[in-house]
């Protein structure tokens, strides 16, 4: 399971791997997770725009309260997969926390 902070524009994003233990994580906390009641939000063009996480062939946007997948959208109002995914961003990447931090308290 990778993980990418879609942080950057014209360089590449920071990517990182999560562990079985993160990843079994991960799915209960989808699990937890219902139908959203608007279609997902187009993030920014420039600053964040959220987590783009890679299971295999499944594809998660994690942005503004809201987890695309396919063909689907979950609410996930109190942005708790977001902050998890925050929670664990690692520590060569320490600097951008700030930035994330900041925009989710704007939006």
């Amino acid at each position: 399971m990778i993980v990418e902070l879609d942080v950057f524009s014209g360089r590449p994003n920071p990517r990182w791997r999560l562990d079985d233990e993160a990843r079994t994580t991960f799915h209960r906390l989808m699990a937890g997770l219902g139908p959203a009641a608007a279609p997902a939000a187009t993030p920014p063009g420039l600053g964040y725009r959220g987590f783009v996480v890679e299971d295999g062939d499944q594809t998660y946007r994690i942005f503004g309260g809201l987890v695309a997948t396919g063909d689907s959208v979950l609410a996930d109002s109190a942005r708790t997969l977001e902050r998890w995914l925050l929670a664990g961003l690692p520590e060569r990447y320490e600097a951008l926390r700030p930035t994330v931090i900041r925009t989710m308290a704007d939006g």
